[in-house]
């Protein structure tokens, strides 16, 4: 019933405007006979402000209820997108079913990105606490031009107006247009009138800091809203005699919302937008329609609010209706106008040839053999954007373009990948604490070194380094045997010292350092982006030695050396946390004196963890296994349970034994969205678990032990974050609190994939 109100409330206000018209037509009709003839060229300014330039959209919608043509249009930053869709000729609803229909959590989160992701690549080094990859050039760190990777933004664009960019000048587009970005350089305005649409509204949305700038033999190009965020003059420029303004009002800041250092710079960059917008907006004249959009609490960053924005730009532009039906024409006339200038954006072709261009480092054979797109296939837009998003995840790229050149009906595809300028040399770093109630004390910081590329075949060099609860440093070189790395070889040497508790009864009696060094030799096979599976040949030389409390342990070295066998599986969506995948692991090892040891033992352990979606909120279910196979594992090769990985309650290691199993489920509600877009919440989760170890190494046999914690936990800005109590049918119990990167590794549930 309220939206029938609202449709005749509307319906009335547009009828009441266009009779005004008609009044004045009759007052006046010698004057408005001229002006038929000599209609007043109007351009339709778009201001920047990220997710609240949904109004835009709404906006339009109203210009066409009221048959109001439009000659050219500028626009900054979102008002460009809008805009740039408008001017290549889609339609106001086409435009509020692909601004709606965006998936911003994919798009600027990069979430679902992981799945397309190389097995290997989610295996060889997940950092937790940042995002942050640092490259490494002339002895000196340096950062990327952007923290948020643009590949998936650059590629909603390039769908977005795909037939647009066969079109590189402006002026012939159905409606011309302009972008405004800023030259970082000199700091002055840069008006975009040709080229590449795509790359135009991409270089006036790039906020610096947060995404790269583009960069061009003259400029390097950001967001447009630094100079000119209305861009009033350069529609005046282009064509305009008369303009339609759309601003984007925010509400006014209270005092109390300016009292931190990170409240007022993020404030400095308001206020320095606004004046330029004032400057802009003082140029105004008799007979321009200003639309100024109240956005409420809507701001730039709350994409997944646009489709709030839609309605409030109609509402806003409902408001000068009469002024904009002064503008309008007559319904035939306005019927040519649109039919006109739209123009659909799909492309279908059989592709005569695909080809890979400006490749330095990447072998293109590589993407070729990768590639579900190939010469003779017809494809059509969401093929092309699918394969442009696979190839964006490997992590050599900054950013992957292409065009279609040739014959339209059998054009070559042409793939322009821009590899990392910060690359071939990377690094990477990560922190994680652990603390208990019950005493336990951890930390760990971690750095990683990345050669890619040493050769044709993707070869890299990976070198690692830890402090803290487990210090270790090791050096592995990672080389595939084909060009489509199905097949590779790893040797590895590591050098690593664990800090181990030693538990009776549940007291800590000792604490005993293991000092291994040694090597491996991993011959593997990735069988997709979801599955790999590694044998290899071991050795270490173990070195137990005594740090506090009483001789349980033998203190002497051992050298360990035979065979390992790693089946690996994994399908979340993000390492810690996932809302939902699969995480599978096998490891076998057999260690035997005929090749190269001082004892014979063998163990084998099982992971599988799967997390459900259910609406906002996530089911995690983990089961695990481990045995000795029937031989006898040293004392120093048990496993090693509890801590919040493998079961609350206990401490770090407090279970000690040659054999286990555990099932485990998990409910987490979710609680509240940190940052929605980048899939940032927290959650409280409640847990329950049954395990049971056999022959323990204190002597203990309490049968199968049941467990259960409450706690909360998320995905934050300074990473993985758990505050939890939990406690187990023995009468134990623990508080603990897990920040960052996971500390612990005593089961296949606190290492490999699941950390």
């Amino acid at each position: 019933m309220k939206d029938c109100e609202a449709g005749l409330g509307r319906s009335v206000l547009i009828t009441g405007s266009l009779l005004v018209a008609a009044l004045t037509v009759l007052v006046s009709l010698p004057i408005v006979a001229a002006r038929a003839e000599e209609r007043p060229r109007v351009g339709l300014v778009l201001a920047g402000g990220g997710a609240k330039g949904g109004a835009h959209v709404g906006v339009l919608k109203v210009l066409e209820e009221l048959d109001v043509p439009i000659d050219c249009i500028a626009g900054t930053s979102m008002g460009a997108l809008v805009g740039a869709g408008y001017a290549s000729g889609i339609p106001a609803d086409k435009l509020q079913e692909f601004i709606v229909g965006i998936d911003w959590k994919s798009v600027v989160g990069g979430l679902g990105r992981r799945d397309m992701e190389p097995i290997e690549q989610k295996r060889a080094g997940v950092t937790y606490s940042n995002d942050i990859e640092w490259g490494l050039k002339d002895g000196r760190l340096q950062l990327p031009g952007g923290l948020v990777k643009t590949a998936s933004i650059e590629d909603l664009l390039r769908s977005y107006v795909a037939q647009a960019r066969m079109q590189s000048d402006f002026d012939r587009l159905p409606i011309p247009y302009r972008a405004v970005a800023t030259d970082m350089l000199s700091g002055e305005m840069v008006v975009l009138g040709s080229g590449d649409i795509a790359t135009a509204m991409r270089a006036s949305m790039a906020i610096p800091g947060a995404f790269a700038p583009v960069v061009t033999d003259k400029y390097i190009l950001s967001d447009g809203g630094m100079v000119r965020n209305i861009p009033i003059d350069v529609a005046r420029e282009l064509c305009a005699e008369v303009v339609i303004v759309v601003d984007l009002v925010e509400p006014r800041i209270m005092p109390e919302k300016l009292q931190s250092a990170t409240q007022l710079l993020s404030r400095s960059t308001d206020v320095m937008i606004r004046a330029n917008e004032t400057l802009q907006l003082q140029t105004l004249k008799k007979g321009d329609v200003l639309i100024s959009v109240p956005m409420g609490g809507i701001g730039t960053a709350d994409f997944e609010r646009i489709p709030e924005t839609i309605p409030l730009g109609e509402k806003a532009a409902l408001a000068v209706a009469d002024q904009l039906a002064a503008l309008s024409v007559p319904k035939a006339q306005y019927t040519a106008w649109r039919n006109k200038v739209t123009a659909p954006q799909a492309v279908e072709a059989r592709l005569a040839d695909v080809r890979y261009e400006g490749l330095k480092r990447v072998n293109p054979a590589f993407l070729e053999q990768r590639a579900e797109i190939r010469p003779g296939d017809t494809v059509d837009t969401v093929a092309i954007s699918e394969e442009a998003l696979r190839m964006a995840a490997l992590p050599d790229f900054e950013s992957v373009e292409y065009q279609l050149t040739g014959d339209p009906a059998n054009p070559t595809l042409e793939w322009l990948p821009r590899e990392k300028s910060t690359g071939p040399n990377y690094v990477r770093a990560d922190l994680g604490m652990y603390g208990s109630a019950g005493g336990s004390l951890a930390f760990t910081l971690y750095g990683q070194h990345t050669r890619t590329w040493v050769n044709s075949l993707g070869a890299e060099w990976r070198t690692g380094a830890q402090l803290g609860y487990e210090s270790l440093f090791k050096t592995s070189f990672y080389q595939p045997l084909d060009v489509g790395q199905r097949w590779f070889v790893e040797p590895t040497l590591a050098a690593n010292q664990t800090v181990e508790d030693i538990y009776s009864n549940g007291d800590r009696v000792a604490r005993y350092n293991f000092n291994d060094i040694g090597g491996s030799l991993d011959f593997g096979a990735n069988i997709d982006n979801r599955a790999q599976a590694r044998l290899g040949y071991l050795y270490t030389h173990r070195k137990v030695n005594l740090e506090t409390g009483s001789t349980l342990l033998p203190e002497d070295s051992r050298n360990d050396a035979g065979l390992r066998l790693g089946l690996t599986y994994d399908s979340r969506d993000t390492p810690f946390n996932p809302t939902h995948g699969v995480a599978a692991a096998v490891e076998v090892q057999y260690a035997d004196r005929s090749i190269g040891g001082d004892r014979d033992w063998k163990k084998a352990e099982l992971g599988l963890g799967v997390a459900i979606p259910t609406r906002r909120d996530v089911v995690w279910l983990t089961l695990a296994g481990g045995s000795d196979l029937g031989s006898t594992l040293p004392v120093d090769r048990l496993f090693a349970l509890g801590g919040p990985g493998s079961f609350p309650g206990y401490e770090l290691g407090e279970l000690r034994a040659p054999s286990y199993w555990s099932a485990s489920g998990s409910y987490l509600w979710k609680m509240a969205d940190i940052l929605s877009v980048r899939g940032q919440a927290l959650y409280a989760g409640v847990r329950l678990q049954a395990t049971q170890v056999y022959d323990r190494f204190d002597g203990i046999d309490d049968g199968a032990v049941y467990g259960g914690s409450v706690y909360v936990t998320g995905r934050t800005m300074v990473g993985p974050l758990t505050l939890g109590l939990g406690g187990t049918s023995s009468d134990v119990w623990s508080l603990w609190l897990a920040v960052g990167r996971p500390v612990g590794h005593g089961s296949i549930l606190e290492r490999g994939i699941f950390r």
